[in-house]
């Protein structure tokens, strides 16, 4: 018996790489919820649910008759919408929802003053799954840092075609992060032992390393010495912070403690491989 996911939100940035995780897996059936607004182009093989804008209700129930597991990925816009995703998946009998919550721990109070009003959005519907879990509905919520493949290219510091780097404080801060394709993984692999995943967040990364690991690591591959900058690490959060005000992706990657990784069977890689198969493409 194949567990059925239907996918919200599967055109955006991580959407297609859960999609993509799950399809490549025959034990799972994959049905994408989208937008009847969308532009959004599905593998031709995937049942595609077209919704209007706003999800209506009766429209969501529909799609998500005969569904095990909901997984959202909507954008910063649709975060509230969920509850309504939340209340069809119970009316429904879905046995597991994943909240768009991949990203920061939303409760650390350090993540959430770069964003406090996403991140308090976030926050709530993972408060609302718990008290759906009365009417058994379980939950997995994953932090993930910053998507490690979209970062190292834009605003970890690394600028790849100048060969410079800007350097908070000493650089020796760890920091995880994780790409893409590992958090299709994971979210894929958390649905095959659903009794230790239930109602909880999983850490999971793709790397814990300082930014001057990743320094020499890009060194070592570029085969020269990268011009550096060295700023305040405070300074570079407030400047982060106004960017996100404008609606341009910034992040300040943070350290998690607890992984998940082996518990999900999540490859074990060093620097040098993962920025290799990320820069070759």
């Amino acid at each position: 018996m194949t567990i059925k996911v239907i996918v919200v939100g599967a055109g955006g940035i991580l959407g297609p790489y859960i999609v993509s995780a799950l399809d490549s897996d025959h034990r799972f059936t994959v049905t994408i919820l989208t937008r009847a607004s969308s532009k959004s182009k599905f593998p031709s093989h995937i049942a595609v649910h077209r919704v209007g804008d706003n999800y209506p209700d009766l429209e969501v129930v529909e799609a998500f008759k005969g569904q095990d597991v909901v997984i959202s990925t909507v954008g910063a816009g649709a975060l509230q919408r969920q509850k309504t995703l939340i209340d069809a998946a119970v009316q429904t009998g879905v046995k597991r929802f994943i909240p768009s919550e991949f990203g920061h721990d939303t409760r650390n109070s350090n993540a959430a003053n770069l964003l406090p009003q996403m991140y308090h959005q976030k926050m709530d519907i993972v408060e609302y799954l718990r008290v759906k879990q009365n009417e058994g509905l379980e939950w997995t919520a994953f932090v993930t840092g910053p998507f490690l493949d979209l970062a190292i290219t834009d605003f970890l510091g690394y600028n790849l075609s100048q060969q410079h780097a800007t350097i908070l404080n000493e650089g020796s801060d760890r920091w995880s992060a994780t790409t893409r394709a590992i958090v299709g993984l994971g979210v894929k692999n958390s649905l095959l032992i659903p009794a230790q995943t239930s109602n909880k967040y999983l850490f999971i990364d793709t790397v814990t390393a300082s930014q001057l690991e990743v320094l020499r690591a890009l060194e070592k591959m570029t085969g020269t010495e990268w011009a550096i900058d060295s700023v305040d690490a405070e300074e570079q959060k407030r400047v982060a912070i106004q960017h996100l005000f404008h609606g341009r992706l910034v992040g300040l990657p943070m350290l998690y403690e607890t992984s998940a990784n082996e518990l999900l069977s999540l490859p074990v890689s060093n620097v040098d491989e993962v920025l290799a198969s990320i820069l070759n493409g």
